[in-house]
């Protein structure tokens, strides 16, 4: 029996290396990458459901949360060197500059929020990993193909899980924001 061949080491890059292929044109006005411990991802095509869910969930948020945080559709968030992921909706708290100093980061982030379509095996292993690593408070997945939202809450950094998942396909869902409590029903979310 032949022993197997070591693999080649993987080249991982850093998020200022990152930002400077962006900055010098490496890729295409329509290519949609994010960096995950290094690796370079393509991240699959929006279709009009994930699309439309996206949009709906800004329009739901958007009001109830004007001044009080920062809603962020499908923009960069910096969780460790080696990261810069792209949520489909980020809640960040509020900052006057508005991030433009630089990205948020696991910190500053209040909620996240994936939409599921083709993504959930991503969205509920190595990005969920990376969220709770992050300290991520909370992280919702939208599951278009089961119509459930995975809300996930209590991030355990060093194991890199969430302590508590509830997932919902009735009823609605409590986001506290500080003093503000927002109520959104579950049939709310997803798609019609």
């Amino acid at each position: 029996m032949l022993a197997p061949e070591p693999t080649n080491p993987i080249h991982r890059i850093s998020v200022e290396q990152f930002h400077r292929m962006i900055a010098a044109g490496c890729f295409g006005d329509g290519d949609r990458v994010e960096l995950i411990d290094g690796e370079m991802r393509d991240m699959p095509p929006i279709g009009p459901p994930h699309g439309g869910t996206t949009d709906r969930l800004t329009m739901l948020f958007a009001p109830q949360l004007a001044g009080q945080a920062i809603i962020r559709v499908q923009g960069a968030v910096v969780l460790d060197d080696g990261t810069e992921l792209y949520p489909d909706l980020s809640v960040l708290k509020f900052r006057d500059d508005y991030y433009r100093q630089a990205n948020p980061t696991g910190d500053d982030v209040l909620l996240i929020i994936e939409v599921a379509d083709s993504s959930l095996a991503l969205d509920l292993g190595a990005k969920l990993a990376k969220y709770a690593r992050a300290g991520i408070r909370r992280y919702w997945v939208v599951d278009l193909r089961h119509r459930i939202l995975h809300d996930h809450r209590d991030p355990d950094r060093f194991g890199r899980r969430y302590r508590q998942l509830h997932s919902l396909t009735t009823g609605e869902v409590v986001f506290d924001l500080g003093e503000e409590r927002i109520r959104m029903p579950v049939a709310s979310l997803m798609p019609d």
